[in-house]
């Protein structure tokens, strides 16, 4: 259904320490259309749609549409001037009072840049011009008179504010073919001439400058990416070496047998999570690493390398998904989190329904957990904080 599509592909890791304007970085890994089979009527079909003057589109063809939109990092991002200045000239050029960068998203069309539109950045995609402009056959989408259009004469934006009267728009499609919205232009007259020849060529062109810059954002962004993964790969390197010294230390003080005699019950727990802690952290430099040398188990340095020269053994099991011990995970978990700092107690419970065992990535859901609970940790003043592990089927969810 749509709040499973919407989920699957906005549920995704986001990089925020990249510029403002180029917030919003999300790597999808939504490719398992089989969960879509049941969805036959939501946000992302058009309604009244011209069948003989639109192209077919399946729920496969938005689903990679929808993947590429994500892959540009643009959508909910602040406005940009390289972006207003086009739709400045636009609206001068055509002497159109609203002219718009808009991509066309899953429930909603998005106003990359609104000249004419005021503080108003996104509206429904089932009152969008520019989703049935994406479909359209015709490379300019044109709308003469709404009120003399079927598909647009009861459109709320048509019936109210801004009251489009006639509507021009080219698809903005990527190099890799995909139309992820439009540049329109937007008049509360009707238009009964359209546009000109010379007028559709100048609109086309203003689109490829938009395009064209999307594309150089893009570009910048990935750049910006893989020097950022770069620098943690290195970080990462680099952290190996003293990392190996406390952690051989501790498994030294954790052998010695006269220590652990003077030690009591909270001073041997404390000892664990430190070995937890220093095992976990050993891990996630290695994948860290493997990650940006690709499908690699050592890494070693070459030229433009990250530290001393050497090699790092790739240590702990294979990336992905693996089977998950849940007792063993929930007392990693009391481990590590009994020795944070807080000041309400901290509970975590697990219900009887949950397996022994799991299939999942248990570094990634390890991390998950205890971001969430030291954040709880760091912020919660008054009562008490509970983790609950559960079963719940697909058909209890609402």
């Amino acid at each position: 259904d749509e709040p499973a599509l919407r989920s699957a592909l906005e549920h995704s890791p986001t990089i925020d320490a990249a510029p403002p304007e180029m917030r919003g970085r999300e790597l999808c890994a939504f490719t398992d259309l089989s969960t879509l089979s049941s969805a036959t009527c939501c946000d992302w079909e058009t309604p009244k749609l011209d069948l003989a003057t639109s192209r077919p589109h399946t729920m496969e063809d938005e689903v990679k549409r929808l993947m590429e939109l994500k892959e540009y990092a643009i959508l909910d991002t602040e406005h940009e001037e390289k972006f207003e200045r086009i739709t400045a000239l636009a609206s001068r050029i055509f002497d159109a009072p609203i002219c718009l960068v808009s991509l066309v998203d899953i429930g909603r069309q998005l106003f990359k840049s609104n000249r004419g539109l005021g503080d108003v950045r996104e509206t429904s995609r089932e009152l969008s011009f520019c989703a049935h402009a994406i479909l359209s056959q015709q490379d300019v989408f044109i709308v003469r008179d709404t009120l003399m259009d079927p598909r647009f004469v009861t459109n709320g934006l048509v019936t109210g504010p801004p009251g489009i009267r006639f509507y021009a728009g080219v698809p903005l499609v990527t190099p890799g073919g995909y139309k992820l919205g439009t540049f329109c232009i937007i008049d509360s007259a009707p238009r009964p001439a359209g546009l000109s020849l010379a007028d559709k060529q100048n609109l086309r062109e203003l689109t490829e400058m938009v395009v064209d810059t999307m594309v150089h954002r893009k570009k910048e962004m990935d750049r910006i990416m893989d020097e950022k993964t770069r620098l943690i790969a290195c970080a990462a390197h680099d952290l190996l070496s003293p990392l190996t010294g406390i952690r051989l230390n501790l498994g030294m003080l954790m052998e010695d047998e006269s220590l652990g005699r003077k030690m009591d019950k909270g001073q041997r727990e404390m000892m664990e999570a430190s070995v937890e802690c220093s095992d976990m952290i050993e891990r996630i430099c290695v994948k860290a690493i493997e990650s940006f040398r690709g499908d690699l188990t050592r890494v070693s340095d070459s030229g433009g390398g990250c530290g001393e020269s050497g090699s790092v053994e790739a240590v702990g099991e294979e990336e992905g998904k693996g089977i998950v011990n849940v007792e063993r995970l929930v007392a990693g978990v009391e481990r590590v989190i009994g020795t944070y700092p807080k000041e309400v107690p901290l509970f975590v419970e697990k219900a009887d329904n949950v397996p022994r065992s799991i299939v999942a990535d248990d570094l990634k859901l390890f991390r998950s957990i205890l971001n969430y609970l030291t954040n709880a940790c760091k912020h919660t003043r008054a009562g008490s904080i509970q983790l609950k592990i559960y079963v719940r089927r697909a058909a209890e969810s609402a």
